[in-house]
C-alpha cells in the first residue's frame, strides 16, 4: 500500500472540470487516486464492488460515477478485467516526462509488463511510450508490437530490434523462414482476428448509443453494451451473439 498520494489543485481546472457538480463522479476519482489499491501509473486493478465498499454506496451509484469519469475522458475501466486507467495519474505521480537514465523508467516498464495487453493498457502505453522511454524497454517489445498493429507506427526503433533490420534484409533476398522462400506473410487480419478485434471507443455516449442502435441492440442490453464499447472491450463477435439470441426470442 502506498504511504503518500499527491492531488495537484489543477485538476479543478483540467481534470475534473468537465464532471463538476456530479458529486458521484467527482468521489469516485478521490477513490481512484487516493485508494490502497492504486499505483503509480494509475493503472491496476480494482473491482467497482471494492469502490462502492471503501466509499460506502451502492455498486450502481459507484459504477454510475465511474462511468462518467469514463465519458469525460478523465480515466478508462476495463469492466471484463476490472482494470481502471487514470490517464493523467502517471505524470501527478510520477512526473510529465523522465530522463532515460532515470531508474523509475525500468520500474514503470516492469509494472506495465504484469499487466495484460488491452485497449485500457495499451492506452497508457500510447500516451507515456515516448515520455516515459518505453518503447527503449526489452519487456515492452509485445506491446510496441501491438501498438504497431493497431495502426500507429512507432516514432523511434526499440533498442532490442536493431539487430531484425539483418534479418528484413534476408526476408527480401528470400532466405526467410517456413520453407516458402522467404515470401512475406499477409498483414491482412485473418476473420477471427476481426470478429474478436474491440470496435473503436466512440467520441461520445450520444456517438456509442447511435452506433449501437444501428446494430438492432435490444434496449434491454443496451447500457450494459455502451459500458463496454466506452471501455474498449466491445467485439463484433460479442454483438453477434447478442443480435442472435434477440432473433431467436
Amino acid at each position: 500500500m502506498r504511504k503518500f498520494a499527491s492531488v495537484p489543485p489543477r485538476v479543478w481546472q483540467a481534470d475534473l472540470k468537465t464532471v463538476r457538480g456530479d458529486i458521484e463522479a467527482i468521489a469516485v476519482h478521490y477513490h481512484l487516486t487516493t485508494s490502497g489499491h492504486a499505483n503509480m501509473l494509475g493503472l491496476y486493478y480494482v473491482p467497482v464492488a471494492y469502490i462502492a465498499h471503501e466509499m460506502g454506496v451502492s455498486p450502481e451509484g459507484a459504477s454510475k460515477g465511474l462511468l462518467s469519469l469514463v465519458q469525460a475522458g478523465i480515466c478508462d475501466y476495463d469492466f471484463d478485467r476490472d482494470l481502471v486507467w487514470v490517464r493523467e495519474m502517471a505524470a501527478d505521480q510520477v512526473a510529465p516526462q523522465l530522463s532515460p537514465k532515470d531508474k523509475r523508467v525500468k520500474g514503470i516498464a516492469e509494472q506495465l509488463a504484469m499487466l495484460p495487453i488491452c485497449p485500457t493498457t495499451l492506452g497508457f502505453y500510447r500516451k507515456y511510450r515516448l515520455p516515459f522511454h518505453l518503447h527503449e524497454e526489452r519487456c515492452l517489445e509485445d506491446f510496441e508490437m501491438a501498438v504497431t498493429d493497431f495502426g500507429q507506427a512507432p516514432s523511434m526503433p526499440l533498442r532490442s530490434k536493431e539487430k531484425e533490420k539483418d534479418k528484413d534484409k534476408d526476408l527480401g533476398e528470400g532466405k526467410g523462414p517456413s520453407g516458402l522462400g522467404g515470401a512475406k506473410s499477409s498483414n491482412t487480419p485473418s476473420s477471427r482476428e476481426t470478429m474478436f478485434t474491440a470496435f473503436p471507443i466512440p467520441s461520445s455516449p450520444t456517438e456509442g448509443r447511435d452506433f449501437l442502435a444501428q446494430r438492432h441492440v435490444p434496449k434491454a442490453q443496451m447500457d450494459e453494451c455502451l459500458k463496454r464499447l466506452l471501455g474498449g472491450n466491445l467485439t463484433p463477435f460479442d454483438l453477434e451473439g447478442i443480435v442472435e439470441a434477440r432473433g431467436a426470442a
